[in-house]
């Protein structure tokens, strides 16, 4: 908690419960929404069906009992994230609203108008988050707003290896060029016809020499950059999720012993459906409440594109 807020006014759960919250979720109740029994801010985190590790088991990485182990075990977190037994299940209308606002990157509005470079490091460098699947992730979402990601370049390599200048010049130059433009046609096709010859995915290998290549997620030294920059993916993809990782919260479907092509005995597929009783994560679907932003929205009080409507559905 930051010292502008004075201890007596912070939160803690034992002595003062209705206290100024620093968590992600708080700092955005207003578009959240606020539950009105605890006062805390409505949660998104869900992960309720997620089968942790499905693709290790059906690769036969791990064993069926792992897997199992894996997910009878894996519980949740509470409001103050601190790990528990149960899983968590988030709120139907902030998720809603998460989207809609934009505070769940979605893809489409004003992102398909203008240049995009996406800049990474290669782990978590300097004390900053700079996962390389996610920038893969914002790739998939364009593509899915908007159709293509011809107006997206991503640039990769450690932090103290990509130089500022060049990363800046390419997106003002761009920039620069789009507003020249006078010519006729939407904001989308100048950014695309102005597009400079460097801006072309790629990866530094130090601050003065820089390889260009069609940037691909790979843990393995296929391609010079991810021999540089490595990339993993992450707990969800491996549990069958979509690599765009814009699914809140899924939406169920029955356990099918079809859908594991490493066998299991009966007891092992008894005790599958005994950890997933409602059904498991249905990836083939849109997530629940999962719809496109809402440019120019209102969360309150103007009435202009008010999208804000408390829900406390779980």
């Amino acid at each position: 908690m930051h010292s502008v807020v004075p201890p007596a006014d912070r939160y803690d759960p034992k002595t003062n419960p209705r206290g100024v919250r620093g968590t992600v979720y708080d700092v955005a109740r207003n578009i959240y929404g606020v539950d009105p029994k605890t006062g805390f801010a409505l949660r998104t985190f869900d992960n309720f069906g997620v089968q942790y590790g499905l693709q290790a088991f059906t690769a036969a990485t791990i064993t069926a009992k792992q897997f199992l182990d894996l997910n009878d075990a894996i519980g949740g977190l509470d409001q103050d994230a601190n790990a528990i037994t149960a899983r968590s299940v988030g709120d139907r209308g902030a998720m809603q609203r998460a989207y809609q606002s934009g505070l769940q990157f979605v893809g489409n509005g004003g992102l398909a108008s203008i240049p995009v470079v996406n800049v990474t490091g290669r782990y978590i460098e300097e004390g900053r988050y700079h996962y390389l699947w996610f920038h893969f992730a914002v790739r998939e979402r364009l593509a899915r707003a908007n159709g293509s990601t011809a107006n997206h370049v991503s640039w990769r390599g450690r932090t103290d290896m990509v130089p500022f200048e060049p990363t800046w010049n390419l997106l003002v130059n761009w920039v620069d060029a789009i507003k020249k433009d006078t010519g006729r046609g939407t904001m989308r096709e100048k950014t695309l016809r102005n597009k400079l010859s460097n801006a072309v995915d790629g990866c530094w290998k130090h601050a003065t020499e820089f390889i260009p290549e069609p940037a691909t997620l790979s843990s393995n030294a296929d391609t010079p950059c991810n021999r540089l920059t490595p990339g993993w993916t992450f707990p969800r993809y491996v549990a069958g999720g979509p690599l765009a990782a814009d699914v809140l919260k899924c939406q169920l479907k029955r356990v099918d012993r079809r859908d594991y092509p490493v066998s299991m005995t009966d007891e092992e597929f008894k005790r599958l459906n005994k950890i997933f009783p409602e059904g498991v994560c249905d990836w083939t679907k849109k997530g629940i409440g999962q719809t496109t932003m809402v440019p120019w929205a209102s969360f309150g009080p103007a009435p202009e594109n008010l999208v804000f409507n408390i829900n406390t559905q779980r």
